[in-house]
């Protein structure tokens, strides 16, 4: 088997080839280290690449298995991390210049979870400045390239996870998602990106953004290898306050029922009516079509309060921004990026008061939102109005017009972060350029065994969607 092809096998199949032996968990570290060697340099995914202790790593997960130890579908998976995790021993920047030299002593808890499923760190993945922008153009550490076309963006702020994952440098990556970081490049990559309910998996050794909307969760290239990784990283912790002590369930049970008889719903209300290119549009009423056909209820719902969104958004997220990095920009502004010290410039203006008037609307919100979810089994929306935009100009081009497109994807993703409520991006086809195009389902809290299911159920029927490779 060639590296192109070991490098592009699913998370699922990987496990079942290294449990029965066929493929070694060494070839295949090794298959995706000389693929970062032979692409990383074009798109810069990787930021810090550990190959030896990957191949270290690979060693004891073959002993381990050829002894009848195998630990369950991670064991012997390598995986990239977005550079914002902690991970003792190796260099972790937050992006940004403060962090250049930081080398943190323990990892992160997503990382201890991943280590004790066996899962094998290849290294670390470029991310925005402090995760603070949806473009992971990086001031300090450089640009991350579309593998689908290397003179568009990736998105972001995840943008070397989704790149990393795209191109075959890794079966999964760990990407964070405030407003719209995990689901965002995932769209504009053509892969899968799971933001879980606010409180599923730890944030603790996780550089914060905004502590109330951060969730952190896989990115890979189906949504049964998103259901894997989430299977490990999921749980209570107590040393993360935003943790919640509930029960994780099975995430890939009883996936074989499909969505017959399901109710989905279409909700413009929830992304303000905002205008989407004629492409998005014709691939979201097809992708709407697929679950009809598959016998899921669909219909149409309105959302009263879809137009409160954004202000509390910005009311909650610019206070708890600012308190993180008020004491960096007070010591050194210069060492911020432009657009980074923009986000701070408008984020250490909101008053106490504003910030108090939106916790309380947050609430509400959510309460709202709790009731909208009520015999309803997911939402479905575009996951981007349009396809990436170019890295010389940052424009999105929305049926001819062109848009600012760092935040244009806000109304289309962070309200899930508001509500906390688990939210998925998968692929659903691509434009005539030949760029990715993405189906979003978002579910009440604690649904991502069912929105998941749902995903899958939409990939085995449409796998036209996922065949096709960047050519590189």
């Amino acid at each position: 088997m060639s590296d192109g092809e070991l490098c592009y096998l699913s998370i699922h199949d990987l496990a079942g080839r290294t449990r029965r032996r066929e493929v070694s968990p060494v070839e295949v570290v090794a298959a995706h280290l000389r693929r970062i060697e032979a692409l990383n340099p074009a798109l810069s995914a990787f930021l810090t690449v550990t190959g030896d202790r990957a191949l270290e790593e690979a060693r004891g997960a073959e002993a381990e298995i050829a002894a009848g130890h195998w630990r369950g579908p991670l064991h012997g998976i390598p995986y990239g991390v977005k550079d914002i995790i902690e991970t003792a021993g190796v260099r972790t920047t937050h992006g940004s210049s403060f962090f250049r030299d930081h080398v943190p002593a323990e990892d992160a808890d997503c990382i201890v979870r991943l280590r004790r499923a066996g899962a094998i760190l290849l290294g670390k993945t470029l991310t925005h400045e402090f995760a603070s922008a949806a473009t992971t153009v990086n001031p300090h550490y450089g640009t991350a390239h579309n593998p689908w076309k290397l003179d568009r963006i990736t998105g972001g702020s995840s943008g070397g996870s989704a790149a990393a994952v795209a191109a075959g440098l890794c079966p999964l990556a760990l990407g964070s998602d405030t407003g719209g970081s995990i689901r965002n490049p995932a769209a504009l990559c053509g892969i899968v990106g799971l933001k879980p309910t606010h409180g599923r998996v730890s944030l603790a050794g996780v550089c914060p953004n905004v502590l109330t909307f951060d969730h952190l969760g896989p990115m890979t290239r189906t949504a049964r290898d998103a259901a894997l990784a989430l299977q490990a990283l999921a749980g209570y912790d107590p040393r993360d306050g935003t943790s919640r002590d509930v029960p994780v369930p099975d995430y890939t049970a009883n996936w074989e029922r499909g969505v017959r008889g399901l109710r989905l719903v279409l909700c413009p209300d929830f992304y303000t009516h905002a205008e989407v290119d004629a492409a998005v549009e014709r691939a979201f009423q097809d992708a709407v079509r697929v679950f009809q056909d598959l016998g899921a209820k669909v219909e149409t719902v309105p959302f009263a309060h879809g137009g409160r969104f954004h202000e509390v958004f910005r009311a909650i997220a610019g206070p708890e921004y600012a308190e993180f990095h008020r004491p960096f920009f007070e010591k050194n502004p210069d060492g911020y990026g432009a657009d980074v010290r923009e986000r701070l410039a408008w984020s250490f203006e909101i008053t106490g008061d504003q910030y108090v008037r939106g916790l309380r609307e947050r609430e509400m919100l959510r309460r709202e939102t709790a009731a909208f979810f009520r015999g309803v089994d997911a939402l479905l929306l575009p996951s981007m109005p349009s396809t990436a935009p170019p890295i010389a100009t940052l424009k999105a081009r929305v049926n001819g017009k062109e848009h600012e497109g760092t935040w244009i994807h806000r109304p289309f993703l962070s309200s899930h972060n508001l509500t906390g409520c688990p939210a998925v991006s998968l692929p659903m086809g691509f434009d005539a350029e030949g760029l990715p195009l993405s189906l979003q389902l978002v579910g009440p809290e604690w649904s991502e065994a069912r929105i998941l299911a749902i995903s899958h159920a939409y990939e085995e029927a449409t796998p036209e969607t996922r065949i096709r490779r960047p050519t590189l």
